[in-house]
């Protein structure tokens, strides 16, 4: 993804990975574009995390806080919108689970008298869920490219068989293998978390 950043004698369009090293140079205005040009999709990341509505604007910036002391680790082999969707999932995950860790701990101090709210065991339970699903995330993005794609084709999407090996350009023999490897690849990784 491209953005022009004003010059003196025209409009110059950085790529991503510029934008981050011309921020890491000191280019403040390199930051703000980057930043603008993703906030949909970092936006997204925190809704899919399973995040509440009220405590996204907080993370976003406690993730975009990372992102600026970090920007130098950025090696520019892969997608920098990428990276960034890393760093604020990865700061979304610790956020729920330490808020399902708060749910925990609350209910253990409460006497037994008195009546917890229906609202603190949804959310709690919501909460468990989140990280369930970011777990399962991390898990499918561990996947080779081919083996994920079609995991996700088949068991996400819910595709047949045929029409998944039509799209990828493979056989449907090809689509039964990798679908098998990559659901006994997944059984593997949620069994060790």
């Amino acid at each position: 993804m491209t953005i022009a950043l004003s010059k003196p004698n025209g409009p110059t369009v950085l790529s991503d990975a510029e934008l981050l090293r011309r921020h890491h140079a000191g280019c403040g205005e390199a930051f703000a574009l980057l930043v603008d040009r993703h906030r949909v999709l970092l936006n997204w990341t925190l809704s899919q995390a399973g995040v509440p509505y009220d405590d996204r604007a907080d993370l976003l910036q406690d993730a975009l806080l990372k992102v600026h002391r970090t920007a130098a680790t950025f090696r520019g082999a892969g997608s920098a919108a990428t990276w960034l969707c890393t760093i604020v999932r990865n700061t979304a995950l610790s956020h729920v689970r330490r808020a399902s860790r708060r749910n925990e701990d609350s209910h253990r101090s409460l006497d037994e008298d008195v009546p917890i709210p229906e609202l603190t065991c949804r959310r709690s339970e919501d909460a468990g869920r989140a990280v369930q699903r970011l777990v399962l995330d991390e898990a499918v993005n561990s996947l080779h490219p081919g083996l994920r794609d079609v995991f996700m084709y088949t068991e996400v999407h819910d595709w047949p068989l045929d029409r998944t090996a039509e799209h990828l350009g493979v056989p449907v023999g090809t689509v039964k293998s990798r679908r098998a490897r990559a659901r006994a690849h997944l059984r593997q990784r949620l069994a060790e978390e």
